[in-house]
């Protein structure tokens, strides 16, 4: 009796000091011995240079922090931020300045040929301050056109650009540029990217309208309302969009906008699969680099050939699954890509077929005891999940359950990477 009654006094007594702050040492995790980890979002996504990350952080969402949950299991996690709707290449740019903490330079070359400004903002906090001037790997996971942007700035590190190089001077070139920073980069892991594009802005599908009207709506929110790209930073400054411009000259701003949103260099454009056949002609696989990619599906057969949206997917992606997922003659893209039955299947926003590999790309069903490197290790494809629940989700303002066992499982899966 008298044990108990001294044990409940005890708990008391930490839950007072705990409460006042006046705790013991905490007994932190011995940190693991693999490399950092820097999460790349996709299409709309947010990272730690964002206020709103701070609310609802972008990895984790409705089940909390991700990045804090490994970083208390003993990784060294930091999620980037880049463009919410910039092309693969401008995020690829910001990717490498907000490691570096840095200026975004996107090119010379580029700039001209899609009509913005060289320099973007400077990213005030690099992730990795040391990266640049070491040795230091990094591991790199990418969800959705996070994946695609990846794998965009690791054949940058790699290899440079020659038409960069071609027409800037080597004092003013970006080093990102050079082709000198191979090497640094030990793995990608990639969650639902459309390594092939996604079959929703195809024409005669159209699947994604719904996105692009809440994409547009939200450009035109952030940059009119004061102090609101600081919560959401938008970046697309080069592009001369911001709320110091629409106050300057409001009806050029929104002329500026609407170009933007007619143009070329945007994630829109590069998310669909002539644009993403393209881009991935200028990819592949490096030898010494560890992939690793992630499938889902959240559609199912309706008994007539279709794939209709489980009933717990995201609501703002059952639409538009199931203009995906519907059946009708096989077409040719533009570009002279299939499109048939095999892309019906969905998660909500990519195609099961464009996540599991890019298909000019060598590839293998993970093993463990058979890891390459230089090849797409395909994990088993995962039915529980739709697009968003890669990244926590919403699922009744609980997030997807399992998340975090999922995600340690990632961080020990890299654990192997040498």
């Amino acid at each position: 009796m008298l044990q108990s009654i001294t044990a409940l006094l005890l708990s008391l007594l930490q839950c007072v000091l705990a409460l006042f702050g006046f705790t013991g040492p905490i007994q932190e995790p011995a940190p693991k011995d693999t490399y950092p980890i820097v999460f790349v979002h996709g299409l709309a996504g947010w990272g730690e240079d964002a206020d709103l990350n701070y609310i609802v952080p972008h990895w984790g969402q409705m089940a909390g922090s991700l990045p804090k949950y490994l970083n208390s299991q003993g990784y060294e996690c930091y999620a980037a931020s880049v463009g919410p709707v910039s092309s693969a290449w401008d995020r690829a740019c910001e990717l490498y300045a907000h490691i570096t903490g840095s200026r975004v330079d996107y090119g010379a070359a580029h700039a001209a040929e899609y009509g913005h400004e060289r320099y973007g903002l400077t990213y005030k906090k690099a992730l990795l301050p040391d990266w640049n001037d070491s040795d230091r790997k990094i591991h790199l996971v990418g969800h959705s056109f996070g994946g695609m942007t990846a794998r965009l700035f690791i054949q940058l590190l790699e290899e440079g650009s020659a038409a960069e190089r071609a027409v800037t001077p080597e004092e003013a070139l970006s080093p990102l540029f050079s082709g000198a920073l191979g090497g640094r980069v030990a793995s990608l892991t990639t969650l639902g990217a459309p390594h092939n594009g996604s079959t929703a802005p195809e024409p005669g599908i159209d699947a994604s309208a719904k996105l692009h009207t809440m994409l547009t709506a939200l450009g035109y929110v952030v940059n009119i309302i004061p102090f609101a790209s600081r919560v959401y930073p938008y970046r697309l400054e080069h592009f001369g969009i911001s709320f110091a411009n629409l106050i300057r000259t409001p009806w050029k701003a929104v002329e500026t906008e609407r170009a933007f949103n007619e143009g070329r260099d945007r994630a829109e454009v590069d998310l669909t699969v002539d644009t993403s056949a393209a881009l991935n002609e200028g990819l592949s696989c490096l030898p010494e680099i560890y992939y690793f990619s992630y499938a889902a599906q959240r559609t199912r057969d309706d008994g007539n050939g279709n794939q209709v949206p489980h009933e717990d997917m995201w609501s703002m992606f059952q639409e538009g699954a199931a203009l995906m997922g519907l059946r009708r003659k096989p077409f040719y893209t533009a570009g002279g890509v299939l499109i048939d039955d095999a892309w019906l299947p969905n998660d909500g926003l990519v195609n099961v077929i464009s996540a599991l590999y890019p298909f000019n790309e060598p590839r293998q069903d993970y093993d463990p005891d058979d890891l390459r490197p230089g090849v797409w290790q395909v994990m088993p494809l995962i039915e529980e999940y739709d697009h968003m629940d890669f990244v926590g989700g919403m699922r009744q303002l609980g997030g997807t359950p399992g998340i975090q066992e999922f995600y340690l499982e990632l961080a020990n899966m890299l654990e192997m990477v040498p």
